[in-house]
């Protein structure tokens, strides 16, 4: 008897236990090829000495260790669907049983990478919120297999056993809250400017560094050989000064052209449905090579957040994140929900999240001016003591500060224009960017933590920073009120905790 038939006797489970698809071996086994061409190439270089011949043999025999290997693992990795649970064996010398039930189960999400789409595969993350990221993954299942264990575990959530055919017809045939064509990809495209594709380029020239000829990262060398190297010499500082500036135009195309290719790889396809099948909530699906396809539970977001720009905003077009308990495979858990929208594009989003916009006549409390004249303070401080040990005297350090500090001080007094925080009955707002506008739209009764620190420089005018926790949140960068009255930090403190204790008590 084998131990699967030993545990369904057990359990009396008839539920049989089934292998991922067969098609999982080639995919993982082209996944670990593709990690090892780097060292086959250096083997090829160095230990081989170009020999094709041993090269060949080396990569005959990964090829033949690495399947090998993989199909072994596939044929010791087993699962089983009961009516309340999922269990995975796994493991080749140490086995292991584990079990996954539905109640514990937060989020499903699918993912499908371009050879998976082509075989018509897809990867199931489960997240059960016990440490956060996926808690579960079943590579390598069928679409359909996919699809109908995702349905099966949002159907027991919500306490129903649902028609699943008719509703995902249903859901097809219905219109999207939201979705993005090209023309629109290639307007977010635009606005999110990039450097990825000069990181990439850098990443690959260094480990094919060996390939290289010897100083090729050294400008000099690149100097020396350009043709008509006295003709660039005799060029006047004015030509100089062009050609810098066409150099610069040249990084800032790169960065456009990278800014949209990267939003076209990660936003292609880009519908954002409404799912009232199961547990309410938005449903997802992005991607040109790697295509996701996750479910939001409405219950799950924490906050709406609001970006745009001054350049942006002026054309009209903003981006709408919510930040949930649920992640996406990455560990992100501000998911993008409309990444280039009009506001009314976006307002019937955000009521069917529960989270409102603020009102056209909402007066936002703007933070004390501190925020900006102290960095400025700092800045020309630090500018002059620069100079000074620089051996500039007092007034060539002063000339320093004024075409420097002064100009410099325009960005935290815009960004201090741009802090403010306004609260209403039921939700916290809160203001921060200039260049990068960003309005956090919180929920009181989504508040877990409320933290009123001050820092040496702000005692002496008794100001006190805000910071606000909530589940799901950045740690990096949570919200944050800075720069305001230490008594009114205090008061909005009291504020929040007494309005979240009533409303979780009315709830």
């Amino acid at each position: 008897m084998s131990d699967d038939d030993a545990i369904q006797r057990m359990t009396g489970e008839t539920a049989p236990f089934r292998h991922l698809h067969p098609l999982s071996i080639i995919l993982r086994s082209v996944g670990t090829l593709g990690q090892n061409l780097v060292a086959l190439a250096v083997l090829h270089f160095s230990l081989f000495d170009q020999n094709i011949f041993h090269t060949g043999l080396a990569a005959l025999a990964l090829v033949t260790l690495v399947i090998g290997v993989t199909a072994l693992i596939w044929s010791r990795f087993t699962y089983q669907i009961t009516e309340k649970e999922i269990r995975i064996r796994s493991g080749l010398l140490n086995r292991n049983s584990r079990s996954i039930p539905f109640d514990r189960i937060q989020d499903v999400s699918l993912e499908q990478k371009l050879v998976s789409r082509l075989l018509g595969l897809a990867t199931v993350a489960l997240e059960t919120g016990s440490g956060g990221g996926e808690d579960g993954q079943l590579d390598a299942l069928s679409r359909s297999d996919a699809e109908a264990l995702r349905d099966t575990i949002r159907d027991y959530k919500a306490g129903r056993a649902a028609d699943r055919t008719q509703a995902a017809s249903e859901a097809e045939d219905a219109p999207a809250l939201f979705e993005m064509d090209n023309r629109r990809i290639l307007i977010a495209g635009l606005f999110n400017f990039s450097f990825v594709l000069l990181a990439v380029l850098g990443a690959v020239a260094q480990n094919f560094d060996f390939l290289l000829p010897d100083g090729f990262f050294n400008p000099r060398n690149w100097l020396d050989a350009l043709p008509g190297r006295d003709t660039i010499d005799g060029f006047s500082f004015w030509a100089r000064i062009g050609g810098a500036l066409a150099a610069a135009l040249a990084l800032v195309t790169v960065g456009l052209v990278s800014g949209i290719v990267r939003t076209f790889v990660r936003e292609y396809g880009f519908r954002l449905d409404k799912v009232e099948s199961g547990q309410p909530g938005f449903r997802r699906r992005r991607g040109l090579f790697t295509l996701t396809d996750m479910v939001m539970p409405i219950h799950r977001v924490q906050a709406a957040i609001l970006q745009t720009g001054p350049v942006r905003k002026r054309f009209g077009w903003h981006h709408l994140k919510f930040t949930s308990l649920a992640g996406d495979a990455g560990g992100e858990t501000d998911h993008s929900a409309a990444p280039c929208a009009s506001l009314a594009e976006i307002d019937p989003i955000l009521a069917d999240s529960g989270i409102f916009p603020p009102a056209p006549d909402l007066v936002f409390t703007p933070v004390d001016p501190a925020f900006w004249w102290r960095r400025t303070v700092l800045q020309a401080l630090l500018l002059t003591a620069i100079g000074l040990t620089g051996g500039l005297f007092l007034h060539q350090a002063l000339l320093a500060i004024l075409l420097l500090a002064l100009p410099a001080a325009a960005i935290p007094f815009l960004g201090w224009r741009h802090h403010q925080y306004a609260l209403t009955e039921r939700q916290l707002f809160v203001r921060r960017g200039w260049w990068r506008q960003r309005l956090t739209m919180l929920p009181r009764r989504k508040i877990q933590t409320v933290d009123v620190s001050q820092t040496p420089l702000d005692h002496p005018l008794d100001l006190a920073t805000v910071t606000i926790g909530i589940a799901g949140g950045s740690a990096i960068r949570p919200v944050m009120i800075q720069s305001i009255g230490f008594a009114r930090a205090m008061e909005l403190r009291q504020q929040l905790i007494i309005q979240t204790a009533n409303d979780r008590a009315a709830g």
